[in-house]
């Protein structure tokens, strides 16, 4: 272990203070939970204080057999001489004097570690509080509802023709949008209820009566004064690439450009640059001048251009002004071999060209409204149709649960019983959480105080983010490293090591994540920047990776038979080799 993870292992341990922990692959991220968990333990009145959170079963069930494994070694008066495991061993003896203490017996009741998936605990709270998450009753749980979200749109489709003029007129606009394709409306429809709990954590608790809300102009300003802030964000990171000198230069090329193109193709996004006198600020006012620059540096491919001629705004001038002309040209083009390497730049211009205008017209702002008009009663028919069919699915049961702390203005007393009861939060594969679960843990956390003594632990690495099919939002975790949860600052800590794999696979990694991954991160776009791992293990005789390249010629069909006989031989050598050997495919 490198010192300076053996040094973040120890300070993690500290029971008054939360942390978010990335822990790449192989860091052993999971024996430091337990090592924490443990460590609180030892500290608390009742063990059901401590609550461990995870993402799937199988994580969960680790973990709660990894503590009661260390439990049990514990019970052995003689240590390991090796970390981590001498850690380990140490705070569970300390623990388990703490069970023998209060009389806990948690090696014979070992239910009362709670040790759960996310998953489970919103269907924990939902039975807890039936009329309050109006979840009562037997429900089969289901991971596909996509015919309940068909069979939703196809009722609010059919409101076109009702009584109810208000839902009338807003499905018509939309339809209406929609070039009158029916089966387009309904696939939109659907798209929306699988991501509800996105639009109903974060619309529907600013307008508590969204129903009969006008969503007037104040509302349309401050959508675009976020769309607003997200193109500058982006505008001064392009700024930012540009040196001053290179900022002179290109001022000078575009104005020239510019005033050429005005007179013959004024269509041209160039042609904005024609009264460029200084480099443009990142403001949303020059977004059509930024939008220039990209046009006048870049190819519709999005390449850094070479050619540069009068479609450019770049003509060859007869008489005096040939040579002159020739001289700016050639000018330019040395300007473009200068940027040209400059892949950061190429990245940002690339992503100038997509940004839309922040300002909605009338038309855009009347389809928006319809839509966000028409969620509650999206919201309640799908309940209606889960209820008559006996179903549930993840996204119900966790926004259900939701709704049983009540709002700000009208809390329930759920969040004061669990107030009282729950003392430190652990979450693991933090970076598979969804908005939905990240407003369970601001809810459980709601009162919660710096230095009061209660803790959230976090762990994950945004790196392996692989649920977005799930609602993952990886730029949660990068949030929350930034601006923590509630009252409570995170401190973020960064393990390095890697105990799992040989040197050569983890150098090869490192390369290419260096290459994939940018260099910094960005929470709105849910980009990752690269952080490399250290190799524990030595290398091997045997490099860390080899490719098996196929014939990229064959057809689907052929290249799968021709995959699965090179696996199958691959299994075989290693196998004739070493009988031993556990191999994952």
């Amino acid at each position: 272990m490198i010192p300076s993870d053996l040094h973040i292992r120890n300070e993690a341990l500290n029971p008054g203070q939360s942390f978010i922990v990335e822990a790449p692959a192989g860091s052993g991220k999971t024996e430091l939970l337990i090592q924490r968990y443990l460590k609180l333990l030892g500290g608390v009145s009742q063990p059901e204080e401590i609550l461990a959170m995870t993402f799937t079963r199988k994580a969960a069930g680790e973990m709660k057999g990894r503590i009661i494994e260390a439990l049990n070694l514990a019970q052995d008066i003689s240590p390991p001489k090796e970390e981590p495991d001498q850690t380990t061993w140490n705070l569970a003896q300390v623990a388990l004097e703490r069970n023998k203490k209060f009389g806990w017996r948690l090696l014979e009741n070992p239910a009362r570690l709670r040790v759960v998936t996310i998953d489970s605990f919103c269907s924990f709270l939902t039975k807890r509080t039936p009329l309050l998450s109006k979840m009562g009753g037997a429900t089969e749980i289901q991971e596909n509802i996509q015919d309940l979200y068909a069979n939703t749109a196809k009722q609010i489709l059919s409101k076109i023709e009702s009584d109810d003029y208000q839902y009338a007129e807003l499905v018509r606009a939309l339809l209406k949008h929609l070039d009158n394709d029916k089966k387009t409306f309904i696939q939109r429809i659907s798209q929306l209820l699988n991501l509800r709990d996105q639009w109903m954590i974060s619309f529907f608790d600013k307008f508590e009566n969204i129903k009969e809300h006008l969503l007037d102009n104040s509302h349309k300003d401050k959508l675009e004064k976020l769309y607003t802030e997200l193109i500058e964000k982006q505008l001064n990171k392009i700024y930012s690439l540009f040196s001053e000198s290179s900022k002179t230069s290109l001022v000078y090329f575009g104005a020239y450009a510019g005033k050429n193109l005005k007179t013959y193709n004024c269509e041209n996004s160039i042609t904005t640059l024609s009264q460029l006198d200084s480099f443009p600020n990142p403001k949303i006012e020059q977004l059509k001048q930024w939008k220039g620059i990209s046009n006048l540096l870049l190819t519709g491919t999005g390449e850094f251009r070479k050619r540069v001629d009068k479609s450019l705004g770049f003509p060859v001038n007869k008489g005096n002004k040939n040579e002159e002309s020739k001289k700016i040209k050639n000018e330019f083009k040395i300007y473009l071999e200068s940027v040209t390497g400059l892949k950061p730049l190429q990245k940002a211009l690339n992503k100038i060209k997509l940004l839309p205008d922040p300002c909605f017209s009338d038309y855009e702002w009347n389809i928006l409204r319809s839509t966000l008009r028409l969620l509650p009663e999206l919201e309640s028919q799908l309940k209606s149709l889960l209820q008559e069919n006996k179903l549930s699915d993840f996204s119900e049961i966790s926004l259900a649960a939701l709704k049983s702390f009540g709002n700000e203005l009208e809390p329930t007393d759920l969040g004061k019983y669990l107030d009282d009861k729950i003392q430190h939060i652990l979450v693991d594969e933090y970076q598979d959480t969804s908005f939905k679960q990240e407003a369970l843990l601001k809810k459980l956390t709601a009162e919660w105080e710096p230095d009061s003594g209660r803790t959230l632990f976090i762990v994950g690495d945004p790196k392996q983010s692989i649920y977005r099919f799930r609602d993952a939002e990886v730029g949660l975790f990068l949030k929350t490293q930034k601006e923590g949860i509630n009252n409570l600052n995170l401190e973020p800590l960064t393990l390095e090591s890697n105990f799992r794999s040989q040197q050569s696979l983890v150098d090869w990694v490192n390369q290419c994540f260096q290459k994939i991954l940018p260099e910094e991160d960005n929470p709105d776009s849910g980009a990752i920047a690269f952080s490399k791992s250290t190799a524990i293990h030595a290398k091997e005789s045997y490099p860390g990776v080899v490719l098996h390249p196929l014939d990229p010629e064959l057809n689907s069909s052929r290249a799968s038979r021709s995959e699965a006989k090179e696996i199958s031989g691959i299994i075989k050598k290693i196998r004739s080799k070493s009988a031993e050997a556990t191999i994952a495919i």
